[in-house]
């Protein structure tokens, strides 16, 4: 049997049933980084899950036909019957501490702020288009 682990919260996970296609979202914190992480569970109207869930893990059995889904938390193991499984993670925390810190004087950020919003103001292009042309002639 080929079972892979797909998804897996650290401590709690809130349970909300959802209308439309999407008909539960289970969201918490993923137990590895503890970013957030969410899944959402489609062709779910069936499925009768608890407000709460701990350290619940997400399974996948390749092997079925089709894809089998089973969540298992502490002391439980639930087959799921769903047509889709989205699973969401938020790296934002990890994206900005690998990006450089970057600082625009407060004098660009005024002059932009300035120019954006002048431009905003009906016939004020052609205007300093006409002063850019005599500024270069």
């Amino acid at each position: 049997m080929s079972e892979r682990l797909v998804a897996a919260f650290g401590g709690e996970a809130d349970c909300r049933r959802e209308s439309g296609a999407v008909q539960w979202r289970i969201a918490g914190s993923e137990r590895e980084t503890g970013t957030p992480l969410e899944v959402l569970l489609s062709g779910a109207a069936q499925l009768q899950l608890p407000g709460r869930l701990r350290d619940a893990e997400l399974h996948r059995d390749d092997d079925s036909v089709p894809p089998g889904w089973q969540l298992r938390g502490a002391g439980f193991a639930l087959p799921l019957a769903v047509r889709a499984v989205q699973v969401h993670r938020h790296p934002q925390a990890q994206f900005r501490r690998a990006l450089p810190p970057f600082a625009v004087p407060w004098a660009m950020r005024a002059g932009w702020f300035l120019l954006l919003n002048l431009l905003r103001v009906p016939g004020m292009g052609r205007l300093l288009r006409r002063l850019r042309s005599r500024r270069h002639a």
